[in-house]
């Protein structure tokens, strides 16, 4: 395999090499979009996403059908009660829509890159998406959505028909099924092809790659590659690979035991100084407090009634 990347046991990705880019899986040479023709787009398969929540924390998630795998990070639902914490929202690289079941509302929370508490919450359901695989559902360019929580309208074909049904929705199973069946009608397979390869690239380094080195590997300048972001994520190639990094240090700090010297060499960081502070700017909070946070939530969720 070129390019220093490193293969995930036998599938089959869209990003084998980056030396010729004819090698590249389903590439139309004269619009340089690639189709997916052979479930080429299987990030989910390298890559997941945690929130600040233990998994057993108040919001349940679902996972979708196999088909909408490579796009939906999951359903999920939440139901108030006596016993909410302030929950922490971490940046988690997707995309929500988000039905306030209570009060009727929906609207589109685009990725962002901050964290925050949320001291209480009503009733809701919810679809969360890969930040990338957005695109695949709707027209909008993603540079308009990113980092807003918008009402709807018509950001999504069909969508009012569909909004009015999951209200009327009995419960969570019947939700899911509802959405499942409206994401794939709408679903478009098409995708850049030079800013999934990318996203591969940076995951399987863990974030820690440069524009410049993407923009080399996959032949095209970083100006044409930030700008490719920008049209079909809605952020920069930097912002999204920074995020991936945080997101895969995060997963290996609650997975397991977490050595900090061999964090630092993972991820590219400086030194522990450079990790803790990078960390910080996106959980909030330092990584022990963070930990510990994570702790006492667990223990709080094992020990109360959902």
């Amino acid at each position: 395999m070129q390019g220093g990347e490193k293969h995930v046991g036998k599938e089959r990705f869209f990003a084998v090499c980056f030396v010729e880019r004819t090698d590249l899986i389903g590439i139309d040479k004269t619009s340089r979009v690639c189709y997916n023709t052979d479930m080429a787009f299987s990030l989910d398969k390298i890559f997941t996403t945690r929130t600040a929540l233990p998994k057993n924390g108040g919001v349940i998630e679902i996972l979708p059908a196999s088909e909408l795998r490579p796009y939906v990070r999951c359903f999920w639902t939440y139901r108030s009660s006596d016993n909410d914490n302030a929950m922490r929202v971490i940046p988690d690289c997707c995309a929500d829509i988000i039905f306030d079941i209570d009060n009727g509302g929906v609207s589109f929370v685009g990725a962002g890159f901050d964290s925050f508490t949320v001291k209480s919450m009503p009733n809701v359901f919810g679809i969360r998406f890969y930040l990338w695989s957005v695109p695949q559902f709707t027209r909008v360019n993603a540079a308009l959505l990113y980092g807003r929580q918008a009402e709807f309208g018509d950001l999504f074909r069909g969508f009012n028909v569909f909004s009015r049904k999951i209200f009327q929705a009995k419960n969570s199973a019947e939700m899911v099924e509802l959405s499942e069946q409206f994401l794939l009608r709408i679903l478009n397979e098409r995708f850049e092809s030079d800013v999934m390869n990318s996203l591969y690239s940076m995951i399987v380094n863990y974030g820690n790659i440069s524009v410049g080195e993407l923009a080399s590997k996959i032949a095209v300048s970083k100006r044409t590659l930030e700008r490719k972001f920008m049209q079909n994520i809605g952020v920069s190639p930097k912002s999204v690979s920074d995020a991936i990094r945080y997101q895969l240090l995060w997963q290996d700090c609650i997975n397991g035991d977490f050595n900090i010297l061999d964090g630092v060499e993972k991820y590219g960081y400086y030194d522990q100084a450079h990790l803790y502070n990078d960390f910080k700017k996106y959980h909030g909070i330092g990584l022990a407090d963070a930990f510990k946070e994570y702790s006492d939530l667990s223990h709080f969720y094992n020990t109360h009634s959902i």
